[in-house]
């Protein structure tokens, strides 16, 4: 039996602990909060468990939580730089797995955040006691993202169980904050964690996506005049009420028209990605009283881009310029808006990279992607992941590849097939034989 068969097998063989893992980690309920002080212990206590078992492994293992505000004054203006975003009890983790020398390395690296669950009535099941039913796992963060979490350190284990000794290095880390700007991932490349490549276990049913969107949240704020709403008409200028509720509209078939004209540009679709870049609006917040004509409207907005199309700072420069552009166009159609234009507050831009399709490294995962039977063509990741800041920061060229459907992520019953954990486990498992290296008396 080949080295490759005598790993496959143990993968399979080690369904059921690897399903177990992941149900370990889902027990956490680490939740993210856009105030991170009203943060609880779950991502503390999810990172103790896993270096726990890093160190079980015999990984050298740093645990420690970011300077959030130092980070800011460091890259301010850069990718994963986010303003007020604290730590202090939310540690990242890393650990690394030294080789036998000669070998390249590779970084296994996600994230350990989840979004909440949203109401409990949607769930067929506690969203944070994790189920096993109808040959899936069951539980927040079941696809986004511990499942990919759960494969890589049982890709580790697995290997280590047979004794297979690799020349290069393995590096492991986990991160908080990724589901909120990716402040976690910047903090792990300023501490030096870094390879020769990298795999994010974002979920991408198992296809190698060497590209995701970059990411821009934005606040669209107009304000109109209000009055009661039984006694005045909308007058549309200055000297009356001005009804926000029909600015929006307003605005919102403006975003429409360049949301569809997006669909036949060029520069904003790529071969590997299902979609082309999109403006969704996924807010709306109008009007302060039944009886009151809206004084004023917030739309939010979320807005992708491609690599190609960052700006000389690695952020959504250049498509920021592009909303605004077309706002105050908007504006400048409505009599009132034309005095009165509409204001756009950037809440968050989230980066992106593009992993060339012929690096050395895409092709070493492809041929262990091929081995554990999965299909080694490309595609995109429609969302954002953290892919650009170890990629491009940290100068580790970083795929993402997963196990679950990405559109189940975020979604109540969240869940990911057994099968998926194991194919995603074994591809892990053989790339790191094909790319780091057999120890030279194991490779005998």
């Amino acid at each position: 039996m080949s080295l490759t068969e005598k790993i496959s097998a143990h993968v399979d063989a080690s369904a059921q602990r690897i399903a177990q893992t992941l149900c370990d980690l889902l027990a956490f309920p680490s939740v993210v909060k856009v105030d991170p002080r009203e943060a609880g212990p779950g991502e503390r206590d999810c990172q103790h468990y896993l270096q726990q078992r890093l160190m079980a492994l015999g990984m050298d293992t740093d645990l420690w939580d970011p300077d959030g505000p130092a980070l800011y004054l460091k890259y301010q203006g850069r990718p994963g730089a986010n303003k007020g975003r604290t730590f202090e009890g939310r540690p990242n983790l890393g650990g690394t797995l030294s080789g036998s020398g000669g070998g390249r390395s590779l970084m296994l690296t996600g994230h350990i955040d989840v979004v909440p669950p949203g109401p409990a009535e949607h769930w067929h099941s506690d969203p944070f006691v994790p189920e096993i039913r109808n040959e899936a796992v069951y539980g927040r963060g079941a696809v986004d993202m511990k499942g990919g979490v759960a494969c890589m350190l049982m890709a580790v284990e697995l290997l280590q169980d047979l004794n297979v000794q690799l020349a290069g290095d393995v590096v492991f880390t986990t991160v908080v904050d990724e589901e909120i700007g990716g402040m976690g991932s910047l903090a792990m490349v300023d501490r030096g964690f870094k390879a020769d490549a990298g795999i994010m276990t974002e979920p991408t049913a198992n296809r190698i996506a060497p590209i995701c969107h970059g990411i821009l949240w934005a606040r669209i704020i107009l304000d109109g005049i209000g009055g009661h709403a039984e006694l005045t008409p909308n007058s549309w200028d200055s000297s009356g009420p001005v009804d926000a509720v029909m600015l929006c509209r307003q605005m919102l078939d403006g975003l429409d028209v360049l949301n569809r004209r997006w669909q036949t540009q060029p520069d904003k679709n790529h071969p590997l990605m299902d979609l082309p870049n999109q403006i969704i609006v996924t807010q709306l917040k109008v009007g302060e009283h039944p009886a009151s004509i809206a004084g004023r409207a917030e739309i939010v907005i979320d807005v992708q881009y491609l690599p190609a199309e960052k700006d000389e700072m690695g952020l959504g420069g250049k498509v920021k310029q592009e909303i605004e552009a077309h706002v105050a166009k908007v504006c400048a159609l409505d009599p009132y808006l034309a005095k009165h234009p509409a204001r756009v507050e950037w809440i968050l831009d989230a980066d992106c990279a593009e992993i060339p399709a012929d690096h050395p490294f895409v092709s070493a995962f492809q041929q262990g992607v091929s081995d554990a039977a999965l299909s080694p063509q490309l595609a995109g990741f429609g969302a954002h992941s953290d892919i650009g800041l170890p990629s491009t920061l940290g100068q580790t060229p970083t795929v993402n590849f997963g196990p679950g459907d990405p559109a189940l992520s975020h979604q109540p019953n969240e869940h990911v097939p057994i099968a998926d954990l194991v194919s995603c486990t074994k591809a892990i498992a053989l790339t790191l034989v094909h790319w780091c290296g057999l120890a030279k008396e194991a490779g005998r």
